[in-house]
């Protein structure tokens, strides 16, 4: 998550000439990410305990949505996953050293050992002082609206909640997910490093957003916030998991 390097006009001209689109599996920059054990098996939760540091998920869909919490690094099988009916909320537990992103999704793919990263990302992580940081990115696809608030004093949020943004967006910027629907491409092209960006796509969703709310791409806004207790609150509108 880079701040603001470049103009989007100097971006425009510098990817014109750039591949057709396809979904961004971009590589970590080296030495962002420390190794770690990857899960082999997810384990299913209830939400149910809500104490410690973590994320209280609301499904605010109209349907039974089920959300799925993976660690950087780990993309072919989350850690744990929770199922929350219409309206509803449960709490999912961040551990020690957590870095990571939760998002929406379906037990018959994201549990089936493979690679499924396009859609909204609702990216957290812990630091060494227990503080907590999120934020929420449309990097890697949108697949529906994402808000995320600090659970402290200061309440401070972001993301958006204009379900229009996905249900309404042109069929050039869409791309299909494994499940078969289409949802709003990555705005970065797969493996570029440094990041090289898809322009209709960043065009369409820098018409509809403000980059200082999500991360629309690497080069513009830096809408990180802090938690100081480790604790957020995120919400999930109507999507397509």
């Amino acid at each position: 998550m880079l701040n603001s390097v470049l103009t989007f006009t100097t971006l425009l001209v510098a990817t014109a000439t750039a591949l057709p689109s396809g979904i961004s599996v971009r590589a970590p920059e080296p030495g962002k990410l420390a190794p770690r054990d990857c899960a082999t098996q997810a384990e299913k939760i209830d939400g149910t305990d809500t104490n410690g540091r973590g994320v209280e998920l609301h499904n605010a869909d109209s349907e039974t949505r089920s959300f799925f919490m993976y660690e950087n690094s780990c993309d072919t099988m989350p850690s744990q996953y929770v199922t929350i009916s219409a309206g509803g909320k449960a709490f999912m537990p961040f551990h020690a050293t957590f870095e990571g992103r939760v998002v929406r999704g379906t037990e018959e793919f994201n549990l089936d050992g493979k690679s499924h990263r396009l859609g909204t990302w609702l990216e957290m992580s812990l630091d060494k002082d227990g503080n907590g940081w999120g934020d929420v990115s449309l990097i890697r696809g949108c697949d529906g609206p994402v808000t995320i608030e600090a659970l402290d004093p200061t309440g401070v949020s972001r993301g958006f909640t204009d379900e229009s943004v996905l249900f309404d967006a042109p069929e050039e910027v869409l791309f299909a997910k494994a499940s078969g629907v289409k949802v709003i491409n990555a705005t970065e092209y797969e493996g570029s490093n440094p990041p090289v960006i898809i322009p209709p796509v960043v065009n369409y969703l820098m018409s509809r957003l403000d980059p200082t709310q999500q991360y629309i791409d690497d080069f513009h806004g830096n809408p990180d916030i802090k938690s100081t207790t480790g604790r957020f609150k995120a919400t999930f509108y109507k999507g397509k998991p």
